[in-house]
């Protein structure tokens, strides 16, 4: 667990303190000695801000072409500022001077172009690249600042007096300086607009203005400088409050890129403890000693006792929920588990397997019943018939009910139950097709089918895939629908626990009918092909084909 990060009102807060000590730093005069240290303290309090800001920009945005583009931009801020400050510690280099002074234009050109490549690169996959006709961006860029450095030789961008040795204000903008103004803005405008496209739909229109505040500040900025406001007028508040060019325009160029990321035209990696407090997770974030420091909405209010115990082992903090633990950085996330349909599951389970053991009851009541009034000789070989044919099945229940009890774990107890009741459904199912074999010699498919029904039903309690897309309308003998599913019991009991499909289908050839069941599984049931009339294997898939003689539409 991270350390919580300090509130955004005390970030602004410094941030406005560092400010206003530079301001005051940039007030003493130029003929008191401590002016030298005073110019360096407030240059590295913004090459301070500057920094902080691209390490934090390092930190929050995770997009890494985004995050190159911005860290650029704070390394440009960085650069312009330790070339203003060397120029004004100058006293003797003119030509010296003048060109650190040309170099303003390096990061006045490139941060309006890299702020083009953020917008463009917003919303991307982390391997995202620029297109290559963004390449074109470069020309004009390159072209003005070769035009700036390249000033003595053309004076097309600023134009001094022929007699001119040290100047100061003694300059005038030519041509050239419009156009790289113009350019500069259209590359501010253009990256707003992209980004503005790009987020339109997924945040307010409040949101989405809050950039246009210091864009438009650095606008009348702008002008301002252009025209010499600052000077020609002898507004001499506004030149102490806003009369360092670059610091302003760095100033600026940061509040509109922070603003982007704040109102999320730029994504960031923070909003962290909203996200966890909305989220369906019940959960909470402790400390060591078990203080709660961060709760989603859902989370349950527990205990100390509980807390304590959890740090440890599971608690069932009642029917429905499981309490569980895991240790972190500076304390311990727990989160509770909704266990209520897992406990209503295992409880519909054991009911089914009473429900079962009563059916069975009541079977073999109504199996007496009957077998009074068939002839004596009838009850006697049905009897025998029926125990005969599925006493592997009780026999299968049995253990498994014996495993079952002295079972601990719940997981295992729940799959011996469902293995029961596989085999009690095929208990059912087969005494149901042998007493319909004792009255007539042929039957509808759907017999077969309906023990499919049964049988699929609860082999998916095992998580097992099970499909049969058998016909209506088919008449087969009863002894091969017997068969059939006799097979289907032998092949399930011998692969019950590690089958994870069952398919079974048909196709009719003439008066033949071939129906098809395949088993995926691990166990090899090659050793079982004997009891069909044809068998493949590919891929532990294990096909059991049947060739069975159809039957007219009318039972005897």
């Amino acid at each position: 667990m991270e350390k919580p990060a300090p509130p955004k009102y005390s970030i602004i807060l410094c941030v406005i303190l560092a400010i206003l000590t530079a301001m005051v730093l940039r007030q003493i005069k130029a003929d008191i000695p401590m002016n030298r240290f005073a110019r360096i303290l407030r240059a590295s309090i913004y090459i301070g801000m500057f920094a902080s800001w691209g390490i934090s920009i390092y930190i929050r945005i995770i997009q890494p072409q985004v995050r190159r583009y911005l860290i650029a931009i704070s390394s440009l801020m960085v650069f312009w500022i330790i070339i203003r400050t060397i120029r004004y510690s100058l006293n003797d280099c003119v030509w010296l001077m003048r060109y650190l002074w040309y170099l303003y234009y390096l990061p006045m050109l490139l941060i309006p172009l890299l702020g083009v490549f953020v917008a463009l690169s917003l919303g991307k996959a982390e391997n995202f690249r620029l297109p290559k006709w963004t390449i074109l961006f470069y020309i004009p860029t390159i072209a003005l600042l070769l035009l700036v450095l390249t000033n003595d030789l053309h004076q097309l961008v600023f134009t001094f007096p022929t007699d001119a040795v040290v100047w100061m204000n003694d300059y005038h903008h030519a041509i050239g300086y419009f156009l790289i103004v113009i350019w500069m803005i259209f590359c501010a405008v253009e990256a707003l607009a992209i980004m503005l496209i790009q987020c339109r739909s997924q945040h307010s229109l409040e949101a989405l203005l809050l950039p246009f505040v210091p864009v438009l500040l650095s606008v009348v900025y702008c002008a301002l400088w252009i025209f010499r406001v600052l000077g020609i007028f002898q507004l001499a508040w506004l030149k102490a409050f806003a009369g360092d060019m670059t610091v302003v325009f760095c100033l600026l160029f940061t509040a509109v890129l922070e603003s982007c990321i704040q109102c999320g035209l730029i994504q960031s990696n923070t909003g962290y403890d909203e996200l966890f407090m909305v989220s369906r997770l019940g959960a909470q974030i402790t400390d060591q000693e078990n203080r709660v420091h961060l709760a989603s909405l859902n989370a349950r209010k527990l205990t100390e006792e509980q807390k304590i115990r959890v740090e440890t082992q599971r608690v069932l903090a009642d029917k429905s929920m499981l309490i569980r633990s895991q240790p972190i950085k500076f304390g311990h996330v727990l989160w509770q588990e909704d266990i209520g349909e897992l406990t209503e599951a295992i409880e519909q389970i054991e009911e089914k397997c009473r429900d079962l053991a009563e059916h069975n009851g009541i079977r073999r009541e109504n199996l007496e019943t009957r077998k009074k009034i068939l002839a004596l000789h009838e009850k006697n070989r049905v009897n025998d018939l029926i125990h005969r044919e599925t006493a592997g099945q009780i026999d299968l229940i049995d253990r498994l009910l014996v495993q079952y009890d002295s079972e601990t774990d719940t997981c295992n107890r729940s799959r011996l139950l469902a293995g029961a009741a596989v085999a009690g459904a095929d208990i059912k199912r087969f005494g149901n097709l042998l007493l319909v074999s004792e009255c007539m010699k042929t039957a509808n498919i759907q017999d077969l089918s309906r023990c499919f029904d049964e049988s699929f039903m609860n082999m998916e309690l095992l998580g097992i895939n099970c499909l049969h897309t058998l016909p209506s309308g088919i008449f087969m003998e009863t002894k091969d629908m017997i068969k059939v599913y006799s097979s289907f019991e032998t092949i399930v009991e011998s692969c019950l626990y590690d089958l994870s499909h069952v398919w079974i289908h048909t196709r009719n050839s003439g008066n033949r009918i071939f129906l098809h069941m395949e088993f995926v599984c691990d166990t090899d049931l090659s050793r079982l092909a004997q009891i069909t009339d044809a068998f493949t294997c590919e891929e532990e898939t294990y096909r059991f084909t049947f060739d069975l003689k159809q039957k007219a539409g009318e039972e005897e």
